[in-house]
């Protein structure tokens, strides 16, 4: 889960974004309202941008601003968009900590949005229950190991030839 900053700086024009107004293809409901003229449909993190479909009503003028945990002092991302209809918005987020998010400012509202960043090496969420078959399995394979070399070593059937003296 992202941990939402509120601290804005000023940001170069080099986000990359692409905005697609009026998307009939989509037929997802937009059940998260920010406003009463703007909702969000969706929102994800594909691994280097968070893409945000909304829906207004009416054309609305929003700031979507990065958001995320910071460990050091660093400038946040921020652009301004226009949204009329069914729009998607890919927005350049740097997570930190395996979490990322992004908030939407319409004029009168600040909405934050937590967005999943997992680690590209080992994917999650792990549970309890895991951590024991995980142990359970490196116990059990430990164990067969051991049996199958005791075996080899008490029924002969090493292949090291045995020193008599």
């Amino acid at each position: 889960m992202a941990t939402l900053s509120g601290g804005v700086a000023a940001q170069d024009a080099t986000n990359t974004t692409a905005e697609t107004p009026n998307a009939t293809a989509q037929t997802d409901a937009c059940t998260q309202h920010i406003s009463p003229t703007l909702s969000l449909c969706s929102a994800e993190y594909d691994g280097s941008a968070a893409v945000l479909v909304l829906d207004s009503k009416t054309r609305d003028r929003i700031t979507v601003t990065e958001a995320v945990a910071l460990s050091e002092p660093r400038e946040l991302n921020r652009q301004s968009y226009v949204v009329d209809g069914r729009t998607t918005i890919r927005f350049g987020v740097q997570p930190a900590s395996g979490a990322a998010g992004v908030t939407i400012d319409d004029g009168t509202t600040l909405y934050g949005i937590p967005l999943e960043a997992s680690s590209p090496i080992i994917a999650g969420p792990f549970t309890a229950s895991d951590a024991q078959a995980a142990g359970l399995g490196g116990g059990l394979g430990v164990a067969l190991v051991t049996l199958y070399i005791v075996a080899k070593v008490v029924y002969g059937r090493d292949q090291k030839s045995e020193r008599i003296a």
